[in-house]
């Protein structure tokens, strides 16, 4: 047995652990390139000569093989095999790009009812089952079995002419050439992730962020670097930060930044633009929660000025309409259209025809607008309801900052205790919140909790505020 043949005989999986299996086999083969364990340019084994010896199924092995080749560590060749790719070895620290997989609860919590603050899923009770049923016999109709074919891979482009269309109304002008849907925000970050970074690149973001996004950039090879996101003081940071680095990306979420929930000026803005012309690097602009702010005329997107077309703008679309479903888009600088679109070709063919085509007989229908409004409303209300609770409940013990359209808390605890021993104790106590200590890059608090309002059922909210209030010593 050769030294790659021990290595791959060691490899230990837990099918107890919330990791699914497929991720723990990247993660162990990962780990061995890098340092140098599985040599470049060797053979890995065949899928089912390795799923055999590790005792799982071959589409585990399958599926792990593929993140890999789409993270660069291995290449394959038709007809000969996999291969670890050359000059991978010591190319990242060996806790970083770990694959990001949704949290689930313990065996032992299955049974226990949780008022659930921390989940970023929308409250099934806000989605409309008639209208969306009323959307699917109108396709099915209309379409027949043609609304499950293969869309082409920048996506079924009715929904894409509708998406341009609604785009102008908010003064981003565009076209159904430059929309490439996505199944979900967080692909299509991974698309401009894959398409743009080399290993070694590096890649600015606002500290704390969103830690999907790191996950991403980290994945590719990218020295991911966080820019303190003090209000009123980072465009300042970030112009002495370019001085000493050239960043290859700029990634940041300019309105209701997620976790913090500030916004940026619009001088604020055309700085960063102008920046960016300057110094020559890609802006992404997540626009994660302008969608159900209050006032829409209030916060205008980035990507309405800009003269050099080198801003991404990535929309998450399932997190406000329907989770479950994975649906974004990014609108791609002219330049960029075939590289992300060749991406996403790699990543999974092609979003969900028949969901794509639901979402363009919203839009066309004025059905978007409709379930926008309603939940606005909605979140509106549950946001004054559970702010006023906060205040007479906790006083000075907490602070945040207040946000005109956010669906969640980002939380200061002056409290006896660590934001980790709050979680805990919230835990016990039947209500799940989020310790922010997860959206640093670097310098985490210990006194930081995010605190969502959007998978709470109304009835709800009063009764866990209440909870996390009887936890304070």
């Amino acid at each position: 047995m050769n030294a790659n043949q021990t290595e791959l005989a060691n490899i230990k999986l837990n099918r107890h652990r919330k990791e699914p299996l497929y991720a723990q086999l990247y993660t162990a083969l990962r780990t061995r390139i890098v340092n140098g364990k599985l040599a470049p340019n060797r053979r890995l084994p065949a899928v089912r000569v390795l799923a055999k010896s590790l005792g799982i199924n071959p589409g585990t092995v399958v599926s792990a093989y593929r993140e890999l080749e789409k993270n660069g560590y291995i290449i394959s060749r038709r007809g000969s095999g996999s291969f670890v790719q050359e000059g991978m070895i010591d190319s990242l620290a060996t806790d970083q790009a770990q694959i990001p997989y949704l949290p689930r609860l313990d065996a032992t919590d299955a049974n226990q009812h949780f008022i659930d603050f921390a989940s970023y899923s929308l409250n099934p009770d806000r989605f409309s089952t008639a209208t969306f049923k009323q959307a699917v016999n109108h396709i099915l109709d209309r379409d027949g079995g043609h609304a499950f074919v293969i869309e082409d891979a920048m996506g079924h482009y009715p929904l894409r002419e509708s998406i341009a269309a609604e785009l102008t109304q908010r003064w981003i002008h565009t076209t159904a050439q430059n929309i490439q849907i996505t199944s979900g925000s967080q692909q299509a970050i991974d698309i401009c992730a894959r398409a743009l970074i080399r290993q070694g690149d590096c890649v600015i973001v606002q500290n704390p962020t969103y830690p999907g996004a790191v996950d991403a950039f980290k994945a590719c090879g990218a020295k991911v670097i966080g820019l303190n996101f003090d209000h009123g003081t980072m465009i300042d940071e970030l112009e002495k930060m370019l001085k000493i680095i050239q960043p290859k990306i700029l990634y940041l979420m300019p309105n209701l930044q997620n976790p913090t929930t500030y916004s940026l000026s619009r001088l604020e803005k055309a700085r960063i633009v102008g920046l960016a012309h300057y110094y020559d690097f890609w802006i992404i602009e997540d626009d994660y929660g302008s969608g159900l702010a209050y006032d829409n005329q209030a916060l205008h997107a980035m990507k309405e000025n800009d003269p050099d077309d080198r801003i991404i703008y990535v929309r998450s679309l399932s997190q406000i309409f329907a989770s479950g479903m994975r649906l974004g888009y990014l609108v791609s600088p002219t330049r960029l259209i075939e590289s992300f679109a060749s991406v996403k070709r790699i990543a999974d063919i092609s979003t969900s025809g028949l969901t794509q085509r639901i979402f363009d007989y919203y839009l066309r229908n004025q059905l978007w607008r409709q379930h926008l409004t309603s939940l606005k409303q909605a979140y509106h209300q549950q946001y004054q309801v559970a702010s006023g609770l906060l205040t007479e409940l906790w006083g000075n013990r907490l602070t945040w900052h207040e946000a005109d359209g956010a669906v969640w808390f980002w939380l200061k605890l002056n409290l006896p205790m660590s934001a980790a021993e709050f979680c805990t104790a919230a835990r016990k106590a039947g209500v799940l919140v989020e310790n922010g200590d997860r959206y640093y890059i670097h310098a985490a608090p210990n006194d930081r909790i995010r605190l969502s309002l959007a998978p709470v059922k109304e009835a709800d909210i009063a009764k866990g505020i209440k909870r996390l209030a009887s936890l304070i010593p």
